[in-house]
């Protein structure tokens, strides 16, 4: 790809529709405004770091069954393309690959795909439906942080970790279907995706972290699966429309304002494998008139049940030894 290099890394080059049929070096085409159409051939089998990036009227990339790897950056900022075609082979899909490319609408990923990098496509602000595949089994961090078209998502069989921020400030997300094998949603997965409204979450899942689902607005309701044994600090923050949640018996750790300001819950159950129940935990609740907690909950922190304005009924387990300041500071009509 030498000469390719040499003849198109710049940005005054006319050529418009360009076919490959050998390897792309490294920032190869970067930088060629002109080029719109690129077909790449079934003998090439990478695609260089940077190869593409800043092609700014690129517009459609048909990708041939002979890839195998997309480099870092490979497609950064070709804010034209609105069509890609992934060849059957492609494994993994890079750092920044397709980052910025703000017009690309659908991604369908091949069933030889098994890892996409740290913020792959982040800021696909287009980007409407993503399929992951079957055979994917790690997405990187933010890898589609700031789609905020994207409505819908699949994640594959294979996934075993969302990883910190991958769907941030997705603000059009209204559904997701987390795989059967993901064991761990990580912080600020969801965080802000103010149209979330249906989480259907595998049973294999055993962490939610910090922030997961915080600002997630118009969240009705969440089963937390029979393996969940922690939400963390701030998981499900201001989820203003959330009105029940479902609490599997094995969780052991509820965060810190793990569901603060969750203003149209009504009824919590607490599992009987919770020790502590963090300070803020349910703070601000203030449709919340019911409240169990089990037996093996020993310690309820500062704040916990603080301002439950509606607050009626609360049933509390055997084994609570230290009720902090203000855990039910508030209303409170009858214990």
């Amino acid at each position: 790809m030498a000469d390719f290099q040499t003849k198109f890394n710049n940005s005054t080059n006319n050529t418009s529709h360009i076919i490959i049929d050998s390897n792309i070096d490294p920032s190869a085409f970067e930088n060629c405004t002109s080029i719109q159409t690129v077909i790449i051939g079934p003998n090439v089998q990478t695609i260089g770091s940077n190869a593409f990036k800043n092609c700014t009227s690129l517009k459609s990339v048909i990708i041939g069954d002979g890839v195998q790897t997309i480099y870092d950056n490979a497609f950064r900022n070709c804010s034209s393309l609105s069509n890609v075609n992934f060849g059957s082979n492609v494994k993994s899909i890079g750092q920044y690959a397709f980052v910025d490319c703000s017009s690309i609408q659908i991604i369908t990923m091949g069933p030889s795909i098994k890892t996409i990098g740290i913020s792959a496509f982040e800021n696909c602000t287009s980007l409407k439906t993503v399929i992951i595949g079957p055979n994917v089994k790690k997405i990187g961090a933010s890898a589609f942080s700031c789609c905020s078209s994207l409505i819908s998502v699949t994640i594959g069989s294979n996934v075993k970790i969302i990883n910190d921020s991958t769907f941030y400030c997705c603000y059009s997300l209204s559904s997701v279907i987390i795989g059967p094998n993901v064991e761990t949603i990580d912080d600020y997965a969801f965080y802000c995706c103010t149209a979330l409204q249906n989480v259907t979450m595998g049973t294999n899942v055993k962490t939610i972290g910090r922030h997961a689902f915080q600002y997630c607005s118009s969240l009705s309701s969440i089963i937390i699966g029979p393996n969940v044994e922690t939400i963390g600090d701030n998981a499900f923050y201001d989820c203003i429309a959330l009105k029940s949640v479902t609490m599997g018996s094995n969780v052991k750790t509820i965060g810190r304002y793990a569901f603060y300001h969750c203003i149209l819950l009504q009824n919590i159950v607490i599992g009987p494998n919770v020790k502590i129940i963090d300070s803020n935990a349910f703070y601000d609740c203030t449709s919340l008139k019911s409240v169990i907690i089990g037996d093996g909950v020993q310690t309820i922190c500062d704040n916990a049940f603080n301002n439950c304005t509606s607050l009626l009924s609360i049933t509390i387990g055997t084994n609570v030894k230290t009720i902090k300041d203000n855990a039910f500071y508030e209303y409170i009509i009858e214990i």
